[in-house]
């Protein structure tokens, strides 16, 4: 899918780092910046009933007042005071209802390493199911003071150790969510051999599940039967290497037909269906719709989840 910056009648957007520090008029040396946003501010309303995805980076809010409803990869949640959003690389998202008194302190920071990146994903296998957190006292405190020194910090943003102020910076926002992830069993510890296992197959799944959907391919790979290797998998994740699959091919489709330019024949060729209904049929059997019947669902009212 093509970057659009500047068309305002395109629904869909790619935004990358560089071009949100220009349009926050930020300065573009920090990989972190923090900074306040309300209902009608013009991120918000950038952001409304258009799809959002942040290549190369992560946007954490904790919201302190009012509501905001946001789409996030097709599922509606609404995040309200107190409650934390975090969208990672690669996530879309789009604002479909914010509140007259919404406010929300905001991170946004590059993440354009790969192993970083990777590092995250594997993390927080579940944290795209669950973008939205209800923070306790003390959580919601840590995460105010590091939003704060990120503030200070970004200012010195001339500073000599830049770059391992940001690297250290990650580091500790990391293991801050970790700490707030595990009290909810949505991040993986480190790190035993069926846990290497899994985050090795949840990176190879990225670049693979085009191509292939069976877990018999993943557990030759690694060198076991299907039985083993999906057991082994299940444990650490909670569910089977053949839902993970699903879910990833999914999610890829859905990007897909986000770009309302690509008919469904092109979308089911690039996802290495065999034939267009059998794509169909597929997408119906993990969503309830026909893609065209999500495709059309993005622009309307989805269902909420309930929040973590």
């Amino acid at each position: 899918m093509p970057t659009h910056h500047n068309n305002p009648q395109n629904p869909n957007r790619i935004f990358d780092f560089d071009f949100m520090v220009k349009s926050l008029q930020l300065r573009p040396e920090p990989s972190f910046h923090y900074f306040d946003i309300a209902g009608g501010d013009a991120m918000t309303t950038t952001m409304m009933d258009r799809s959002i995805m942040f290549k190369d980076g992560v946007i954490m809010w904790i919201c302190r007042a009012g509501s905001v409803q946001a789409s996030v990869d097709g599922t509606s949640h609404i995040v309200r005071a107190g409650q934390m959003l975090i969208i990672f690389a690669g996530t879309y998202c789009r604002f479909t209802t914010v509140s007259p008194d919404f406010l929300a302190s905001t991170i946004v920071g590059r993440i354009n390493d790969e192993a970083s990146v990777g590092s995250i994903v594997n993390t927080f296998p579940r944290l795209r199911q669950n973008p939205v957190i209800s923070l306790l006292k003390q959580e919601n405190r840590v995460m105010t003071a590091l939003m704060e020194y990120i503030a200070a910090s970004s200012a010195n943003y001339r500073n000599c150790n830049r770059a391992d102020i940001d690297r250290n910076t990650l580091a500790i926002l990391r293991s801050e969510l970790v700490d707030i992830f595990l009290r909810r069993n949505l991040a993986v510890k480190e790190s035993s051999a069926s846990e290497q296992l899994a985050k090795r197959f949840s990176m190879m799944l990225t670049a693979s599940s085009f191509e292939h959907r069976d877990v018999e391919y993943y557990a030759e790979l690694f060198g076991m039967s299907a039985k083993q290797f999906s057991g082994k998998i299940k444990r650490v994740t909670g569910i089977t290497p053949s839902d993970m699959i699903a879910e990833m091919v999914i999610k890829n489709a859905k990007r897909l037909l986000l770009n309302a330019s690509l008919s469904t024949t092109i979308v089911s060729d690039r996802m290495n269906f065999a034939t267009p209904s059998f794509f169909c049929r597929y997408f119906k059997r993990y969503t309830g719709m026909t893609p065209q019947q999500w495709r059309q669902s993005v622009n309307s009212p989805i269902r909420e989840q309930k929040n973590v």
